[in-house]
């Protein structure tokens, strides 16, 4: 048996379907008298009428559905820095009362695909985490069609540019910086740096900290000791055996880009029969307890990923919320945590 609608509610009680409709959604309208307003409710209840909750949220163009868009073609869950950043989405989405809609990867790595930008439309905002696929140019062209499809919306991780969007991120020139100080703190004159593609921002921005920290120190960070690995353990392996053929110029410090990198270091020093720190130290920038359960622990710059999914959905529904609020762009801090590899 189909379910009831407006009209047959509308022609059982003998109004128009616009009055039934008034009668059900708006509870506080004169435009139906109350005693008018009382025998639609019951004919709706007798008829086991159920009011279509997303056509009305669509047709208020309010749904309290967020969308999620990943660019990344690897499973995202089993990512830890994704993993932690749709912790605190969720976080504040519960405290919001709102629910999300996860958008499948598809399409080119490191780009929104132009379906899921338009079905977007759908939700009341999108949320966008940047991933290691994603180039500046595939950012910045995201942003640009998100503007001209005059979608809300928020972004988190590897943007540095200046467009007035919503963002969380952290200062990854600065955290590079922070790694080179250290590291010459402790006796370290040839760092050398892991990093995963040369064509991310976030490895030019560290790039440019380590060089910038080191050149405070009169040391430099030679192309010869920045390896990308492509986030290939083969290639991974192939950079590392060449970093120590040398015995005279091997690194004596070792600065990873992301967890995966460290990964990769952590199974090379096991296959090669080496041990950290004692043949080389080991530094990472990582996400809130990514290395707990390594050994040795690793001496990390953490990044506060749960807080950046938090933040950058408390900002996207203040936006939807107010829509005067302007956009705001965050720099997380990071923080050394101390480990035993460094």
């Amino acid at each position: 048996m189909a379910a009831p609608k407006l009209s047959d509610i509308a022609k059982r009680v003998g109004v128009s379907a616009a009055a039934v409709s008034l009668a059900l959604n708006k509870g506080e309208t004169t435009r139906v008298g109350a005693a008018k307003r009382a025998e639609i409710l019951r004919v709706a209840e007798d008829m086991g009428y159920y009011p279509n909750e997303l056509a009305k949220a669509l047709a208020e163009r309010k749904t309290r559905l967020l969308g999620l868009v990943v660019p990344l073609r690897d499973p995202i869950f089993f990512n830890q820095f994704i993993a932690q950043a749709l912790s605190g989405i969720q976080s504040t989405l519960i405290k919001r009362g709102y629910n999300l809609l996860v958008y499948s990867p598809s399409g080119k790595p490191g780009r929104a695909t132009r379906d899921q930008i338009m079905e977007s439309r759908f939700t009341d905002g999108l949320i966008l985490i940047n991933t290691r696929s994603c180039t500046a140019q595939d950012v910045t062209d995201t942003i640009d069609e998100l503007n001209t499809a005059q979608i809300r919306f928020s972004m988190i991780n590897s943007y540095y540019g200046r467009a007035p969007i919503n963002y969380v991120g952290v200062d990854d020139a600065k955290l590079g910086e922070a790694a080179a100080d250290y590291l010459v703190s402790k006796g370290h004159r040839k760092v050398a740096f892991l990093s995963g593609s040369a064509t991310l921002p976030v490895h030019i921005q560290l790039t440019k900290g380590l060089q910038r920290g080191l050149a405070k120190h009169g040391l430099s960070l030679p192309p010869t000791r920045v390896g990308c690995t492509q986030y290939d353990a083969e290639r991974a392996f192939k950079i590392l055996d060449e970093w120590f053929a040398n015995q005279r110029n091997k690194p004596t410090a070792i600065f990873t880009a992301d967890e995966q990198l460290l990964l990769q270091l952590y199974d090379y020093v096991e296959a090669r029969g080496m041990s950290v720190p004692d043949d080389v130290s080991v530094l990472a920038r990582g996400n809130v307890g990514s290395g707990d359960r390594l050994r040795p622990r690793p001496t990390s710059l953490v990044i506060p990923t749960f807080r950046m999914g938090e933040l950058a959905t408390e900002m996207l529904i203040d936006t939807i919320e107010k829509p005067k609020v302007k956009p705001q762009r965050v720099l997380l801090p990071f923080e050394l945590v101390p480990g035993s590899t460094a």
